[in-house]
């Protein structure tokens, strides 16, 4: 059994795990389910995704375990997409360089713009991405979600970044991330056609798995949907937290 869990909200909260998810990966790793992290958050590179779960968890993650919104957004790209201009942080550049380009910071040369969460997102990033886009570039982004769940509360995530940019130049973006293909067929080309999904967000997490026959769906309530909210999510479940999740796929296994 393979079980497919979001971070942001699922697993931790900013700087701070979620109550019981030590515990939680510690029985599915005891119950020999295979776990992968999936994000849409593009910040980190997989391998700083894994030694972040593993700092605030406790439990050994691979970098190999991991799929980021960046990681979808470079198998958009081709070779005649190089230069990349970048809006975004390590995640999206280091994604690009793996995927053979070129990274530029002159507009005019870029043949794409790739998009994701940046925390020094300024007027000057809209106008260089506008310049690069309007001559001609390809608009891609790593995902179009508006916030994401910290310590404090809700964040601006990469759609904030994203929309500004899609009304500066009257272009629509592809976009990557969960829900959308690109995501699904990296996910699917490792993980196959049977995982259980984990998340907290209706229109990224359940939307991915339920554009998947033999994926299965599980709505957490730690993350940006309430209670109210979940109701007509599509979810196939809705539960507390991560660790009922867990004790839900572990009871499914048994059965079977």
């Amino acid at each position: 059994m393979t079980v497919l869990c979001d971070l942001d909200g699922v697993i931790y909260r900013g700087a701070t795990a979620l109550p019981g998810v030590p515990d939680a990966l510690h029985r599915l790793s005891r119950s020999k389910v295979a776990v992968y992290f999936i994000t849409n958050n593009s910040t980190r590179t997989p391998q700083a995704t894994a030694e972040k779960i593993t700092r605030l968890t406790g439990a050994p993650v691979e970098a190999s375990r991991v799929f980021t919104s960046s990681m979808a957004a470079a198998t958009l790209l081709e070779e005649s997409d190089s230069p990349v201009l970048i809006v975004g942080e390590d995640g999206v550049r280091a994604a690009v360089s793996d995927a053979g380009l070129a990274i530029t910071e002159v507009p005019a040369k870029a043949r794409a713009v790739v998009v994701g969460l940046t925390r020094s997102f300024s007027y000057q990033s809209i106008a260089g991405a506008m310049d690069a886009i309007r001559n001609g570039a390809r608009f891609i982004a790593s995902n179009n979600d508006p916030t994401f769940p910290t310590e404090r509360g809700l964040a601006p995530g990469a759609g904030a970044m994203v929309a500004a940019i899609a009304a500066a130049t009257g272009a629509k973006p592809e976009v990557a991330g969960k829900p959308n293909e690109p995501m699904r067929e990296l996910i699917r080309s490792t993980v196959g056609d049977h995982a259980w999904v984990i998340g907290d967000r209706s229109d990224t997490d359940i939307a991915l798995a339920a554009g998947q026959p033999g994926w299965r769906s599980i709505l957490v309530l730690t993350g940006v949907t309430s209670g109210e909210e979940a109701t007509g999510s599509g979810a196939d479940f809705v539960v507390a937290d991560f660790s009922a999740a867990v004790d839900l796929v572990i009871e499914r296994l048994e059965a079977s």
